[in-house]
């Protein structure tokens, strides 16, 4: 039978580049991949957001993907975030 060795490190974490570490987060954005066509709009619905705030998009219909939001929602304001939530219909 043949033994394996398993590497406790598999792979090799190095220092991110410094244009990376220096980087400012500004907006988080959540929205369905539908939307991507249309970041013009949504560009301008961000503008009028504050900074290091979380804009968070659903469709109307699915439901399923609306409570996840909720929930994602719930754990950004814990963490002290102004939290947008929009239906797409609303952005369009």
């Amino acid at each position: 039978m043949r033994k394996t060795y398993q590497h406790p490190n598999r792979y090799r974490f190095i220092h991110p580049p410094q244009a990376l570490r220096k980087a400012k987060q500004d907006t988080i954005v959540i929205i369905p991949a539908s939307m991507l066509p249309l970041t013009k709009t949504i560009q301008q619905v961000l503008s009028n957001l504050p900074k290091g705030s979380v804009f968070l998009c659903h469709a109307k219909e699915n439901t399923k993907q609306r409570r996840v939001l909720e929930r994602v929602e719930a754990a950004f304001r814990q963490y002290g975030h102004a939290v947008t939530i929009l239906p797409m219909e609303q952005v369009i």
